[in-house]
């Protein structure tokens, strides 16, 4: 895969699908395979492009593919991390908080795991989603940092709400 200015969907750039400061500073190669970027398309059409479309605001990309390598250089699972298939983004809103877009996804879009990264039971720091054809799990998790240990443990999801139609 020779790296191009092309996008990799509507709203997702080559930059933002494997950009990573931490990789340019330790000159990781962050290029995903075909099979990688196969799945990264997939996330983006069926997931990212349909959302961006629905609350019809920019969403940004803190993370979305990452190599084994640069997976383990940033203390992420270097085995189970779904970034490293292309399967799983890091999003952040732009114009709604967090939290909605959180909402938006669980209750509106299938997903295989969603995850409301830190922050407070208000809102999310950001929004871990994955999503993996035909194998989609609906899972729901909420990261906490661990008092005093500065690692992160995860619960199963229990500030639940719905949106509701205005």
């Amino acid at each position: 895969m020779t790296k191009s200015k092309k996008n990799l969907s509507k709203h997702i750039s080559w930059k933002e699908a494997i950009g990573s400061a931490t990789a340019k500073k330790l000159k990781i190669d962050n290029t995903p395979d075909e099979n990688q970027l196969s799945n990264m398309k997939i996330l983006a059409e069926e997931l990212f492009e349909p959302l961006r479309e629905e609350i019809d605001k920019p969403i940004k990309i803190n993370s979305f593919f990452r190599s084994k390598e640069l997976n383990k250089a940033i203390s992420g699972s270097a085995t189970t991390s779904q970034h490293i298939q292309g399967c799983a983004i890091d999003l952040d809103a732009i114009g709604i908080e967090n939290c909605e877009l959180f909402y938006k996804i669980k209750n509106e879009f299938e997903f295989d795991k969603l995850i409301w990264e830190l922050g407070d039971d208000q809102n999310p720091a950001w929004i871990h989603v994955s999503y993996v054809k035909d194998k989609n799990r609906g899972l729901v998790y909420q990261a906490k940092r661990k008092d005093g240990k500065g690692f992160t443990t995860y619960h199963i999801f229990d500030l639940d709400k719905k949106i509701e139609d205005e």
